[in-house]
């Protein structure tokens, strides 16, 4: 398989762009994720993939939670505030303004939309995790249009 042809490919594949938080009690991480998609209405699922190397899998391995934060038209530059790789203990939700979720998973108050969700389960899917969840809470947070990777923004692999 030719990976830059897969690339090239995966790059007309219209993807929201989201901030998937993850943690609970303070401890706390947040990336930004393009592979999201619902799994299931009855019950409701989201699901994403996560590179296995990122920090924020190991939140996830042992708090069992996450929020799917979906973000609007406009806001490249917090897709771009998360995507970068955050050190370990830094707070990357600090500066921007957020709730606890009914999971206790932060909840963007500029985000367009959100879904909370527990872990249902994590499948090893060659260098990703795909992660399913059981939404527990939903809700619109503002009008307007979802941030989508047409907008320029691409998925790029991080080094492990």
């Amino acid at each position: 398989m030719n990976k830059d042809a897969f690339t090239q490919a995966l790059q007309k594949l219209t993807l929201p762009v989201t901030v998937v938080t993850v943690g609970r009690g303070g401890a706390e991480n947040a990336l930004t994720v393009s592979w999201v998609c619902p799994a299931s209405f009855e019950p409701p699922r989201i699901l994403f993939a996560a590179d296995s190397h990122h920090y924020s899998v190991d939140f996830l391995k042992s708090t069992k939670n996450f929020a799917v934060n979906i973000l609007r038209e406009g806001q490249q530059r917090f897709a771009g505030h998360f995507a970068r790789q955050a050190m370990m203990h830094e707070d990357k939700l600090e500066a921007m303004q957020h709730r606890e979720a009914t999971t206790g998973a932060a909840i963007l108050a500029d985000a367009l939309a959100y879904f909370d969700c527990e872990v249902f389960e994590l499948h090893e899917v060659g260098d990703h995790i795909l992660v399913v969840g059981d939404v527990v809470d939903a809700g619109v947070l503002s009008e307007g249009k979802p941030l989508t990777t047409f907008a320029g923004l691409r998925y790029q692999k991080a080094a492990p």
